[in-house]
C-alpha cells in the first residue's frame, strides 16, 4: 500500500495489499531485499539513547534505489513507475531495558526545504507495524513523517517498510526515531535543486565581497 502525498498533505490512496504477498512476505526485511540499491546510501543505523530511564533503542535498514530500480526489487510497487529516486526505510524496535517504555511512535527524515518531492507509502509484511500516516510537513517542508500511533511499532517489533520519492539523488540528512526518548541520526535524503544551491554560493559570495568591502 501508498499513500501519495505533496507539499500540502496526503491527496490519494492506492494499490491493495494483494500486491504484498508475492514479494514483500517473500523478501522480508528491506535489508535483506536491497539488491540494486546504491551502495554508498544502504545499510543500517543504530539509534540508541537514553535519560532517566526514558529509552529509545533501535536499529533502522536503509536503501537508496535509482529511478527503476525499486520497480525490480519490488515489482509493481514503485510509486513513481520508475521516474523517480525511492528513499525507502524500516524500523527495528530491539530489545531495551525497560521493554513497556520503548514503543516507537515515529520515526522522521529531514528535508532542506527545496526538493522535489513525491509519494510517501509503505510496503506492509506479516507481523510487521503499519505507519498510521505519513506525510510531509514543516514550512518548506523541513521533514517527512512516518507515524505510528495506533499501533505503535512494540518492543522487539519491526515497521512495515516506509519510503517516499523524489527526483532528486542522495545525501545525508538528520533522521529520528521517537520512542520514551528520541536518538538522532544521519541518513539518506534528497539534495536540494540545483538551482536551490546555485543560489546559497551566491548568497555566500555576496556575504563574501560585503565583509572584504568593510
Amino acid at each position: 500500500m501508498f499513500t501519495r502525498a505533496s507539499r500540502t498533505g496526503v491527496v490519494g490512496l492506492a494499490v491493495t495489499a494483494a500486491l504484498m504477498a508475492g514479494t514483500a512476505a517473500e523478501a522480508g526485511l528491506l535489508s535483506a531485499n536491497s539488491g540494486g540499491a546504491i551502495g554508498a546510501f544502504t545499510g543500517t543505523q543504530l539509534f540508541s539513547n537514553d535519560f532517566g530511564g526514558f529509552t529509545v533503542n533501535a536499529s533502522v535498514d536503509y536503501a537508496v534505489f535509482a529511478p527503476g530500480a525499486f520497480g525490480v526489487a519490488f515489482p509493481g510497487q514503485d510509486p513513481s513507475n520508475g521516474s523517480d529516486y525511492v528513499y525507502a526505510y524500516q524500523i527495528n524496535n530491539l530489545p531495551g531495558t525497560i521493554p513497556a517504555a520503548t514503543a516507537i511512535s515515529q520515526f522522521t527524515v529531514g528535508l532542506d526545504g527545496d526538493e522535489p518531492l513525491g509519494a510517501t507509502g509503505f510496503i506492509s509484511d506479516f507481523g510487521v507495524t503499519n505507519p498510521s500516516s505519513s506525510s510531509y510537513i514543516g514550512s518548506g517542508p523541513t521533514s517527512v513523517a512516518f507515524d505510528f500511533a495506533t499501533p505503535q511499532i512494540p518492543f522487539d517489533g519491526t515497521s512495515a517498510l516506509v519510503f517516499f520519492t523524489s527526483a532528486a539523488a542522495p545525501e545525508l540528512d538528520t533522521a529520528t526515531v521517537h520512542a520514551a526518548w528520541a536518538d538522532t541520526h544521519l541518513l539518506p535524503s534528497p539534495s536540494p535543486e540545483p538551482a536551490t544551491l546555485g543560489l546559497l554560493a551566491m548568497g555566500l559570495g555576496l556575504i563574501g565581497t560585503r565583509r572584504r568591502k568593510a
